[in-house]
């Protein structure tokens, strides 16, 4: 698999890691273990998942490192974005949507092999895939001021 495939697929297994995550509360480590025990590719003989078992193999561990890397600095990450939300909290969000920011943002935060251009573009490509209508825009809103926040007035 390629790197920019590799990527795309890590972060949307990441997605709904931090998406199982926000809706159960479990902790990290519960919500990786339910969410193998739900969506090993080795058992999904429909293949709902289309994805082949190598493919998941091989991307696991970034997504891992994503999730987790999200999940130890989730309070600093929702304390920035509850700082450029304007007239709404972070509890009003989608589940979809704040799994998004909080993954590009931490991307663009903490994860210097990765551009920040790129995790934008990224999170609006699985904005455009799991959320709604409406999530789109609003992601690269927030994401836009985010980044606003870490470099004055460069855009990403």
């Amino acid at each position: 698999m390629k790197m920019m495939e590799l990527k795309r697929l890590a972060r949307t297994l990441a997605l709904s890691l931090l998406f199982q995550s926000d809706l159960s509360g479990e902790n990290p480590q519960e919500t990786v273990r339910l969410f193998l025990a739900c969506f090993d590719p080795e058992k999904d003989s429909e293949g709902s998942l289309k994805l082949s078992p190598e493919d998941f193999r091989e991307a696991l561990p970034l997504a891992l490192e994503f999730f987790f890397g999200v999940s130890e600095n989730l309070k600093t990450i929702d304390d920035d974005i509850s700082g450029v939300l304007l007239n709404w909290r972070l509890e009003r969000l989608s589940k979809v949507d704040k799994a998004l920011i909080r993954l590009a943002y931490y991307e663009m935060r903490h994860r210097e092999d990765i551009p920040p251009r790129v995790s934008l573009n990224e999170a609006l490509e699985l904005a455009k895939d799991f959320g709604d209508n409406d999530s789109r825009a609003f992601v690269n809103g927030i994401l836009d001021k985010l980044w606003h926040g870490l470099s004055g007035d460069a855009k990403p």
